[in-house]
């Protein structure tokens, strides 16, 4: 008798064509072990997966056999590998520097198509709305291609289309990777590591971000908004009668590209201040600001002939509030100081997943790299310690959320923006001041007392149910229920950390007392008015 669970797994599911392509050229690419890993066998003629011939020299190494698939299976697969390309805490840096090259392999779509969407969307022709259009583009991403264009009026603009039936093959194609990751979750342990599940959902929310032109324009504004006060910096105008969701027109910065040197140089740039200001551009975006440009990618950033920095494409922006902001500080200072179990709270503060293996390896290897890094206020010289960290976190299966990974990539990618303009760049001359900001912020006697009565209530009701979990305690010690286990292995070496942590404690309790005291005066002087 056959069971509902074997009946729905023998339907052909929704979409059974696209899976079967997916199939095929992961097995024409010799990855016939992803294919089994997420259940694409059965998809295939016989459901069987020819072997590779083990004695065959392979020509190209795994990696760029990957990438080779991606290309082929198009627009969402090849905007995934890019996304990935980034996250280094999920893949090894040879997966990940292959991947970069998919932002330059992609072919442009015909004029005419181009032609075709604009008059979609705009409700006329092309020639009917700009006194000129550039046929071919300045360039092409995965979800659609920028051409350069002038308004009746003469500005320079450029116009971003997004590719016809993108969203649709965007849309399928994710639902189908949210069922390979479930399949995957249960079938191979090389995924367990991670949550792929919650990986997918995270590049889905990215790519339906960046395919909504509308909200890309409202970050725009928002960005405009918060560098007004500074003349040397150049956010591109929305024209807004000429946008859509699925055509963007903006300002057209020129200018000449970050990290071309040569022209930098011969135009008489100051290398080294085009280091500070471009790397503080993100510092100060994340030190000040509610949301962050999130792809300090070199071709989103220009310099213009007057000097000013121009910053173009807002399609991927993070969050950050003063939660993760102190934890950010806290986990810089870890740094600094090499503080391992400080850098390791930090990180699951800012919401890592707690490590699957042991917390004494992650700290032995965390150890290690950052016995590398150079004494206390001075420069974290090499953008590859941030790299080796990313290592370190993937080795040991801690599992950062999305918004967290984004902002510790785009501190990192800034770094090593700055680095490439000068060898010599400082980045934790940049970050030092707004760090000492937020710590001297965050202890400001008025900020304690304004967070005082929401302590006091918390610590209240805690408090009151305190008893309660006295008594299920004891009864549980009555019962022989509770069972307390110790390891006293390397006792030695963690002394240290406990005195510091009880000077730390002792110091913490003299403060306490202090605001405590501050705060019944000051509720005092309020009864008493």
């Amino acid at each position: 008798m056959t069971t509902a669970n074997e009946s729905t797994s023998n339907r052909r599911p929704r979409y059974f064509g696209r899976y079967r392509q997916i199939a095929l050229v992961l097995v024409k690419y010799q990855l016939g072990e992803i294919a089994r890993s997420v259940g694409l066998e059965r998809f295939l003629p016989f459901h069987w997966i020819p072997p590779s011939n083990p004695w065959q020299k392979q020509t190209y190494s795994k990696p760029v056999r990957v990438r080779m698939a991606l290309e082929e299976l198009g627009t969402t697969f090849v905007k995934v590998g890019q996304i990935l390309s980034t996250r280094t805490d999920v893949l090894p840096s040879e997966y990940t520097r292959e991947l970069a090259k998919l932002q330059d392999s992609l072919k442009p779509i015909s004029f005419d198509l181009v032609e075709e969407v604009v008059k979609e969307e705009l409700g006329k022709p092309v020639a009917q709305l700009f006194a000129h259009f550039e046929p071919e583009p300045l360039g092409v991403a995965s979800i659609g291609q920028a051409h350069g264009a002038k308004l009746e009026d003469g500005t320079d603009v450029v116009v971003k289309v997004q590719k016809p039936g993108v969203f649709e093959q965007v849309s399928r194609d994710m639902d189908i990777l949210r069922h390979l990751a479930t399949a995957a979750s249960r079938r191979a342990t090389t995924f367990q590591q991670h949550d792929v599940g919650a990986v997918v959902e995270e590049l889905a929310d990215t790519m339906t971000g960046e395919m909504d032109f509308i909200r890309e324009g409202h970050s725009a504004e928002t960005f405009a908004r918060f560098f007004l006060d500074d003349p040397a910096v150049h956010i591109p105008r929305i024209y807004w009668q000429y946008t859509t969701s699925r055509v963007i027109t903006m300002e057209r910065i020129t200018g000449t590209n970050i990290m071309d040197l040569k022209s930098l140089d011969k135009a008489g740039f100051d290398r080294k201040d085009l280091a500070r200001r471009s790397v503080g551009l993100w510092v100060r975006m994340v030190f000040e600001n509610p949301v962050f440009h999130a792809d300090p990618h070199p071709g989103n950033l220009f310099v213009e002939a007057d000097g000013r920095l121009g910053l173009v494409d807002f399609g991927m922006i993070g969050l950050v509030d003063d939660e993760v902001r102190n934890n950010l500080v806290n986990g810089v200072r870890a740094m600094l100081d090499r503080d391992v179990d400080l850098l390791i709270d930090s990180l699951l503060d800012l919401g890592a997943v707690a490590p699957i293996g042991s917390r004494e390896e992650l700290r032995r290897d965390l150890k290690h790299i950052m016995s590398h890094y150079p004494l206390v206020n001075t420069e974290l010289r090499s953008a590859s310690n941030l790299a080796d960290l990313f290592a370190v976190i993937r080795r040991n299966r801690v599992q950062l959320p999305a918004n967290t990974f984004l902002l510790l990539k785009t501190m990192a990618m800034a770094q090593s923006l700055g680095r490439g303009l000068d060898n010599d760049f400082d980045f934790f001359s940049v970050l030092a001041p707004h760090v000492d900001k937020v710590v001297k912020d965050l202890y400001r006697p008025s900020r304690i007392l304004k967070r005082f009565p929401r302590a006091a209530a918390e610590l209240a009701v805690f408090g009151a149910g305190l008893p309660n979990r006295l008594i299920r305690i004891v009864k549980s010690v009555e019962r022989g229920e509770l069972r307390i286990k110790t390891d006293v292995s390397g006792v030695e070496r963690h002394m240290e950390h406990l005195e510091r942590m009880l000077n730390r404690a002792i110091i913490g309790i003299i403060i306490a007392a202090g605001i405590l005291a501050l705060a019944i005066a000051y509720l005092a002087t309020r009864v008493g008015h």
